[in-house]
């Protein structure tokens, strides 16, 4: 027995007087409204409804009963009306997950101006280098995530927002002593620092004028951290890729160079992920919409 319909059909019932007009208001037939009103008295256990051949009237309990059901279906509607207006207002909480440096450098400012034209949208920011499964995502209550990777899975959808560049950099103090090196395969000479992540099988890749260039390269760091990586070429420790978003700074003040302009590594994108549904909040849509234009904004 569909509960809900039944009680609808009880509380029609009594309020017009008249099966015919019951199932008429409700879009059914006479007889579909009085099995609904059957199945509902034999739950119940009590008759509800006086028929006879002229006239339908309630029973003592059917009285009681209607008031409760009135009170419970209003209840009811006005639930969904808050629920309805929540998905369209731009309210509530957004639980988000980051990496540790694009979290810091750019979605912190991001969510800045984000929370002070949104105000009545609080933001929960959790920021980690560690990586994260779609369950993770989905089981400990995340609304989004802003990745350097996408996601393979039915549960997740993975947007691109844009792509970062990430260039091969040095010190001009290792530069100095080692000399600046004409063309990549000279990396596998080279003291590297790795990015985990981006370099997993520990190869650089670029594209030059004659075509694609593959380079196994080894070094004294291998580092999901682009803090560790920056630290080290900083210090002259070695060669390494940063993504420009983060290494910008650097290369505009000459502390680090870049090296290999003829050779591009390939640009990676950055993608928000979140778990597929069918109806996206409002509130998470406004934050895509906010981040893509955040993104292409900035030249990285």
């Amino acid at each position: 027995m569909d509960r809900l319909k039944a009680i609808e059909t009880f509380v029609r019932i009594a309020q017009t007087g008249s099966l015919s007009r019951a199932a008429q208001e409700l879009g059914t037939s006479r007889a579909l409204a009085s099995t609904h009103l059957k199945q509902l008295e034999d739950h119940l256990g009590v008759r509800l409804i006086n028929r006879t051949t002229r006239q339908l009237s309630l029973t003592e309990i059917g009285h009681e009963y209607l008031a409760f059901c009135q009170n419970m279906l209003t209840s009811f509607e006005n639930a969904e009306s808050v629920i309805s207006r929540r998905r369209e207002e731009p309210r509530g909480t957004l639980k988000i997950l980051a990496s540790m440096a694009f979290g810091n450098l750019h979605l912190a400012p991001a969510i800045a101006q984000f929370t002070s034209e949104h105000q009545d949208i609080k933001i929960t920011l959790i920021l980690t280098d560690t990586s994260f499964s779609p369950f993770e995502l989905i089981d400990q209550g995340y609304d989004l995530a802003v990745w350097m990777h996408g996601i393979e899975d039915m549960s997740i959808i993975s947007t691109k927002l844009g792509d970062v560049g990430w260039p091969v950099l040095a010190s001009p103090a290792y530069l100095a002593r080692h000399g600046e090196p004409a063309h990549p395969s000279e990396l596998e000479n080279r003291n590297c620092l790795v990015h985990r992540s981006i370099s997993p099988d520990n190869i650089w890749r670029f594209q030059g004028r004659e075509g694609p260039v593959a380079v196994k390269v080894l070094g004294s760091l291998i580092t999901n951290s682009v803090f560790a990586l920056r630290a080290g070429a900083l210090r002259g420790v070695g060669v390494t890729m940063l993504p420009t978003y983060y290494a910008e700074p650097d290369i505009a003040s000459g502390a680090l160079v870049e090296i290999f302009k003829d050779f591009q590594a390939p640009r990676r994108p950055i993608y928000v992920l979140y778990p597929h549904a069918r109806y996206l909040p409002l509130k998470a849509r406004l934050f895509i919409d906010f981040l893509r234009g955040y993104v292409r904004a900035h030249s990285w």
